[in-house]
């Protein structure tokens, strides 16, 4: 195996930020959405000033998000409540804003001659950040905490296609779109907003085949279990067709497989705590479990991107873990702690690490290539 790609503290190697000068974005394909609202934003994009930096785009979409978001958590902590229809209708638009500006970052970047690795890796963080957020908003909306199991299934599923999108890019260095894909399933989650706000929530209760007690809820989870079924299946086929390097390795002549490690650990770990745990502490506490699950996952899909755009070896073990470890370590010895301080505990670290990783890859890389994060303008050659 390649020697590890960054130091204990997650900063970039003088060797990734050398291979980050040569790299370049690399898509392929074009869902069935993409069409009409490729006609939109070329629109929309016209309309922005250009001394606005395209990471600011991109930033204040997250912002949005997180912030509607957070407004939802505040009024379903344990997602079995009922909001007002407003902060639905909140959610919805501004899931369509942060889609927006999503869409556009990359076409302002391009119209200013302003694109740069750094663009690239920033957008692909903040979607990590974002999903950490929006994919436990949707079953908030539908109120899935009534039914745990559909929940830890639903979101752990969102998760697991995000990572897997990004393995198979490591892989065969392109991001592939299917006809049905992300901008779908952020239509989708629009959809499911707006859906609770006219209706409300119990709308997803209403049974559809009575006789098997088939009700739109459980047929959503259907949905959403095929779905991805397909993607793992597509991924499966990456990996054994093999990637573009030596003897079908990926791009940085790394095992294929050794993205499935911090994820199987994950896994183990979450499915564990899951089952094990007295004070049935993830399906009573769904939103605390989601985000400490969505930092996590988030910080691991960073890394595979770094690991991707800089072609080089992977973290496989990163100290973000230490936030599951903590909640089944005290789970394994008895619960000597209180299970719901330890969440707290475990949930607030898992954020603070991946802020401080993120700034402090974002800075370094503004340095290395001697610009500004949320500015057009150049930096000043160092004397």
């Amino acid at each position: 195996m390649s020697p590890p790609a960054s130091d204990s503290t997650g900063l970039l190697t003088k060797a990734q930020l050398k291979n980050l000068d040569s790299h370049k974005y690399s898509s392929a394909g074009k869902s069935l959405a993409e069409y009409p609202l490729q006609v939109f934003w070329n629109w929309l994009v016209k309309f922005v000033p250009e001394w606005i930096a395209p990471n600011t785009l991109t930033i204040s979409g997250l912002c949005v998000n997180t912030l509607s978001t957070l407004i939802l958590f505040a009024y379903c902590p344990h997602a079995t409540e009922e909001a007002p229809s407003w902060v639905y209708f909140n959610c919805a638009i501004s899931f369509f804003v942060y889609q927006a500006l999503d869409a556009i970052d990359g076409k302002h970047a391009r119209r200013i001659s302003c694109q740069s690795p750094l663009g690239e890796l920033f957008d692909h963080g903040c979607d990590a950040v974002s999903l950490a957020f929006v994919g436990l908003a949707v079953p908030c909306a539908m109120q899935l905490g009534n039914h745990p199991h559909y929940l830890f299934l639903y979101y752990s599923a969102t998760l697991v296609v995000f990572y897997c999108a990004h393995w198979r890019t490591y892989i065969c260095g392109t991001l592939e779109f299917a006809m049905v894909d992300v901008t779908e399933a952020q239509l989708g989650m629009m959809v499911v907003h707006l859906m609770s706000a006219v209706y409300g929530p119990a709308f997803w209760r209403t049974v559809l085949v009575e006789s098997i007690g088939l009700d739109i809820q459980l047929l959503l989870l259907v949905v959403t279990v095929v779905a991805v079924s397909l993607s793992l299946i597509n991924s499966v086929e990456v990996v054994f067709r093999g990637g573009q390097g030596k003897n079908g390795s990926t791009i940085a002549d790394t095992s294929v497989l050794s993205p499935a490690i911090p994820v199987a650990i994950v896994a183990f770990l979450s499915h564990y705590i899951y089952r094990a745990s007295p004070a049935r502490i993830m399906q009573t506490e769904p939103v605390l479990t989601g985000l400490l699950l969505g930092f996590v996952s988030a910080k691991l899909c960073i890394n595979l991107v770094i690991a991707h755009m800089s072609k080089s070896a992977m973290i496989l073990i990163d100290n973000i873990l230490l936030a599951p470890l903590l909640l089944f370590l005290n789970i394994y010895i008895g619960a000597l702690l209180p299970e719901f301080m330890c969440f707290v505990v475990a949930t607030l670290y898992a954020g603070f690490n991946l802020c401080t990783m993120s700034t402090l890859v974002c800075q370094q890389i503004c340095e290395h290539l001697n610009i500004y994060c949320f500015s057009v303008e150049k930096r000043a050659e160092p004397h």
